[in-house]
């Protein structure tokens, strides 16, 4: 008697799989979904985060505006008891600008702001024209009260001929610069004679100082090295007197954009 055979029924278990099977799809959309929806959420969150910075930086940056009239009587720097406010400062600012300008134009007639904004790779040394400017404004004012001291200690007497011409320099100075810049700059006549004062003493001193300073040990032109940011000054001469620096205010001394290019 032949004995029939069992065939296994695979329906239920076909059944079953595809049952397994949608239900790992529907796991795998679900988990999809949610993923999406956390990638959308971090999106807009970054891009709320995004928003909120540049909206942040922009709103420090127009609060925190160096308005320059609000700080004419601020200290830039003083040497001994000598104290210079920015008020007498912008008379080396307007002194820097006005030949730096001169030269901008040369370069760019219609953007002399090209020239100002030219950088100067040199290593650590590495610098913009503006901030090359700015030092060299520095440079000139701290020149003047190093030698202008020296003269009065030395009980220096300006000559007689230099006494004169300082009526004919403040005249000069005056009719070169415009109401516009003696408004921004805080500058009127009676301070800017002040100043020229101070420089031809200065220079009448500091010529008399080089016929016989020991310049041994330095290497340079003897006039680089005896102005002001010289190494010679540096090192031999801004050292006899205490000296600060309001660097914070320095800082935010725009060069090129103050009596110059304003506004644009």
């Amino acid at each position: 008697m032949k004995t029939s055979e069992h065939i296994p029924d695979h329906g239920h278990d076909d059944e079953e799989d595809g049952r397994a099977i949608a239900e790992k799809y529907e796991l795998t959309r679900r988990m999809m979904r949610s993923k999406m929806r956390r990638g959308i959420s971090v999106m807009i969150s970054v891009i709320a985060l995004i928003a909120v910075i540049a909206f942040a930086s922009v709103f420090i940056k127009q609060g925190s505006k160096f308005a320059y009239s609000e700080h004419l009587d601020d200290e830039v720097l003083s040497l001994d008891d000598t104290v210079v406010s920015l008020r007498e400062f912008g008379f080396y600012i307007y002194e820097v600008e006005s030949f730096t300008q001169q030269q901008a134009r040369k370069y760019n007639h219609t953007d002399p702001l090209d020239y100002w904004n030219t950088h100067f790779s040199a290593g650590v040394d590495s610098q913009f024209i503006s901030e090359m400017a700015r030092d060299a404004a520095l440079n000139a004012c701290l020149g003047d009260l190093v030698y202008a001291h020296m003269a009065q200690d030395a009980g220096f007497v300006l000559p007689d001929e230099e006494k004169a011409g300082i009526a004919d320099a403040v005249t000069k100075w005056m009719q070169e610069i415009s109401k516009e810049q003696l408004e921004v700059l805080g500058l009127d006549e009676t301070l800017v004679r002040k100043m020229v004062e101070r420089q031809t003493l200065a220079k009448a001193y500091a010529y008399e100082y080089s016929r016989e300073a020991d310049l041994s040990g330095y290497s340079g032109n003897a006039a680089e090295l005896l102005s002001g940011g010289g190494d010679y000054f540096e090192k031999e001469l801004l050292t006899k007197y205490p000296m600060k620096k309001n660097e914070k205010l320095i800082e935010q001394l725009k060069f090129g954009r103050i009596s110059v290019n304003v506004g644009e």
